[in-house]
């Protein structure tokens, strides 16, 4: 059940949030630092871990090549971050109506 709880909570994370505090402040990396080492635009990488922009696949692709890891697991992440996105938003509004009894 434990699990459970901590993958829900994964899925309301920007995956540049991650990005930000798990790789680039862990391994003490500044923004410049960190978008010279990934060959990317600090304005990029800035939206990405201000999660203002979705990471595309040639950063995942980055990402991985950089830090480790596979590209497909930032891909994922990002993926399950817009569903739940997505699925907080559409709530949609219906209307309950009583069942016709045919006695």
């Amino acid at each position: 059940m434990r699990y459970d709880k901590i993958n829900m909570s994964m899925k309301d994370i920007h995956p540049g949030e991650l990005l930000r505090m798990e790789i680039i402040f862990a391994h003490q990396l500044n923004l410049t630092e960190a978008a010279q080492l990934m060959q990317v635009p600090i304005r990029t990488l800035s939206k990405i871990i201000n999660c203002r922009i979705n990471i595309s696949e040639e950063m995942c692709e980055r990402i991985a090549a950089t830090f480790g890891g596979t590209a497909e697991i930032w891909a994922n992440l990002q993926s399950n971050y817009n569903k739940a996105k997505r699925k907080k938003k559409r709530k949609p509004k219906v209307k309950t109506i009583k069942a016709i009894d045919n006695a």
